[in-house]
């Protein structure tokens, strides 16, 4: 997740430490735990706080890395830093990368596609979370009230929009989940029923969602025909693959496991 730079009122991060925050992380975490345990491989890489994605442990892949950006306002106990459109990551060597609200707040959304799909081996997945412009939190965005304000400041992206990159960069995606189709309700019985339209939701109601969530797979075959079997033994950034043509700054020293 990338966490931009300050410019009015909180941040992104200070924002999932609110009621309404908290009960949305709480909604995507969820999405998160029905589709990563059937996502299999070597390499995991994700984007975001570790407190604010417990759902990423979920997942059936054993090896995962934590990525941040050397300008985010909290570099903190991650694995790795390096730009989100540079990865310090060898070609064709993650198996499943997870952006957590990356697209909305990057200035440059389709280079962060083309290298997500450079560093993902052939058949490996892709996991997109993002708001959705015309659900709850894309009417907060349009509202005078809210503009410059975290996280209404963001770029909300349509998931037919995000569907269509995915798409001419050879994705195929195979399932679009969706979440949070009320605004926190603190009132027991009102949350109830607020539970009971969440369940409902991912049927009529799909497209007025809040936030939505793309699993997508890499069909593109690299032009090596014969590649070497894939071990982890080998050298290793921390958990990632030694890159072979990027630059990176490690918050540790290479270690073979």
């Amino acid at each position: 997740m990338v966490l931009p730079q300050k410019r009015q009122g909180r941040s992104l991060s200070e924002w999932f430490q609110t009621t309404a925050g908290a009960d949305l992380l709480e909604k995507e975490n969820a999405l998160l735990k029905k589709v990563l345990p059937e996502l299999f491989g070597y390499h995991l890489l994700w984007t975001g706080e570790g407190n604010y994605w417990p759902g990423v442990a979920s997942s059936s892949v054993a090896h995962h890395v934590r990525l941040q950006a050397p300008d985010e306002s909290a570099v903190r106990d991650c694995d790795v830093i390096g730009s989100h459109t540079s990865l310090p990551v060898q070609r064709d060597s993650i198996d499943v990368v997870i952006l957590p609200h990356l697209l909305e707040y990057d200035p440059h959304p389709h280079a962060l596609l083309r290298e997500t799909e450079r560093v993902l081996h052939p058949n490996g997945h892709i996991i997109i979370l993002g708001f959705n412009p015309v659900g709850y939190h894309g009417l907060c965005r349009v509202l005078s009230g809210f503009r410059g304000n975290m996280p209404w400041q963001g770029h909300f992206y349509h998931p037919l929009r995000i569907r269509d990159w995915l798409k001419l960069l050879g994705f195929v995606v195979k399932s679009v989940s969706y979440a949070a189709f009320l605004p926190s309700i603190r009132y027991e019985r009102m949350a109830r029923c607020s539970r009971f339209i969440e369940q409902a939701g991912q049927g009529m109601l799909a497209p007025l969602s809040g936030v939505y969530m793309i699993t997508a797979r890499n069909l593109i075959v690299t032009s090596n025909v014969i590649k070497p079997e894939r071990s982890r033994k080998k050298a290793v950034l921390d958990g990632v693959i030694e890159p072979t043509t990027r630059t990176c700054l490690p918050n540790k020293r290479l270690r073979e496991v």
